[in-house]
C-alpha cells in the first residue's frame, strides 16, 4: 500500500491528520478523544516518503487494532503490547506475508532490495522480517 492510499484510508475513516511537533523522539501519534480520531505527524522529523509511509501505517494500526494508551502512560508492558498490535497491522498492510515470500522466491533477497521493493525503510523491513520469523518460524 502506498502513501497516498494510507492518506485515503485515513480520510475514509474520518481520521484527521495534523502536522504537530510532539517531541523530538516521536514522529507520530494516534489519538482518540471523545470519539475524535486524530493522527499527529511530526513532519519536521520525517526524512522521506518511505519513513512517512511506515509511520502513518503504524499510526493507522493503532486505530484499526484499537491499540491505544494514554500519552502519560508509564506501564511498559501495556505500551509494548499496544505498539506490537499496531505494528502487526502495519506489517500486514505494507508487507503482506505472502507477498514477502513471493518476493524472496523471485530473487529479491537482501534487506535493501526488499525495502526498496516494498517502498519502506530498511529498519522497518528488518522489523517486519523479524516479526514474521517470530510468528511463523520461517519466511520462504
Amino acid at each position: 500500500m502506498i502513501l497516498n492510499n494510507l492518506y485515503d484510508l485515513a480520510e475514509k475513516e474520518n481520521i484527521k491528520i495534523y502536522d504537530y511537533y510532539i517531541d523530538e523522539c516521536i514522529n507520530g501519534m494516534y489519538l482518540n478523544y471523545d470519539k475524535l480520531n486524530v493522527i499527529a505527524l511530526n513532519y519536521k522529523n520525517i526524512k522521506n516518503s518511505k519513513e512517512e509511509t511506515c509511520i502513518l501505517s503504524e499510526e493507522l494500526g493503532h486505530y484499526y487494532m484499537d491499540a491505544t494508551y494514554n500519552y502519560s502512560c508509564i506501564d511498559k508492558v501495556l505500551i509494548d503490547k499496544q505498539e506490537y498490535r499496531a505494528k502487526k497491522w502495519s506489517y500486514s498492510i505494507l508487507i503482506p506475508f505472502d507477498k514477502l515470500k513471493k518476493a524472496l522466491r523471485s530473487g529479491i533477497d537482501t534487506i535493501y532490495n526488499l525495502a526498496e521493493y516494498f517502498n519502506v525503510t530498511v529498519d522497518y523491513m528488518k522489523q517486519a522480517i523479524n516479526f514474521y520469523k517470530d510468528k511463523y518460524g520461517y519466511i520462504s
